[in-house]
């Protein structure tokens, strides 16, 4: 039985509409286009001390961190530094997660580092980067590898005090695009020139290693 124009044209309309609602299911269930939800944001004001209240962050940030649709900032975790100047100790620990995923860490720590080889092995030892390549802030610093960009960590002097000075990092779960190098350049800058007040340094960050 031979099926008439009419009716083919009907049947193959039908089964278009099948597929475009099938279609449409899917991508409202897995949040893909064109239902997928805005990209959340971070404000200036819901960072945590680690970052401060700068908008520069904040405005980094929203670029640097893959897609959420909300993002949260846990209270900080650490130990400031007492205003004694015999207290060489400061640490804070701020993670950033989205969708239930942490996405981002930024940590700094005092302590006294022999050379900056001993303070990037022992970075590196305790992030995912490798192949660190140097940038200009504080004493040290550097990136890794735009090939594998997690991480960002720079040295400031602090203390004369047996020459006491802060490791500052941000690391984020996975690798950035290489063209947001500067951005997460700045991020650990920002982070680092944070640290330096909190933890009431006496001498210039970028103060050379005695």
């Amino acid at each position: 039985m031979t099926m008439n124009p009419a009716k083919k044209r009907g049947i193959a309309a039908l089964v278009v509409l099948a597929l475009a609602a099938a279609w449409a299911g899917i991508s409202h269930a897995t949040n893909t286009p064109p239902f997928k939800k805005p990209k959340g944001t971070i404000e200036a004001s819901e960072l945590c001390p680690s970052f401060g209240t700068s908008q520069e962050a904040a405005d980094i940030l929203n670029r640097l961190l893959p897609y959420a649709v909300s993002y949260r900032i846990p209270r900080e975790g650490g130990t400031p530094r007492g205003l004694s100047p015999t207290d060489l100790h400061h640490l804070s620990s701020c993670s950033i997660s989205g969708d239930g995923r942490r996405l981002l860490l930024a940590r700094t720590e005092m302590g006294a580092w022999s050379s900056e080889q001993s303070w990037r092995e022992e970075v590196l030892g305790n992030t995912d980067g490798r192949r660190p390549v140097a940038f200009d802030a504080g004493r040290w610093a550097f990136t890794t590898t735009p090939e594998n960009l997690r991480v960002a960590a720079v040295h400031s002097a602090c203390l004369p005090y047996g020459d006491s000075s802060l490791s500052t990092y941000v690391e984020l779960r996975g690798p950035a695009p290489a063209d947001r190098v500067d951005d997460l350049r700045r991020l650990a800058e920002i982070a680092a020139e944070q640290a330096h007040k909190a933890a009431h340094c006496t001498v210039p960050a970028d103060t050379p290693r005695k």
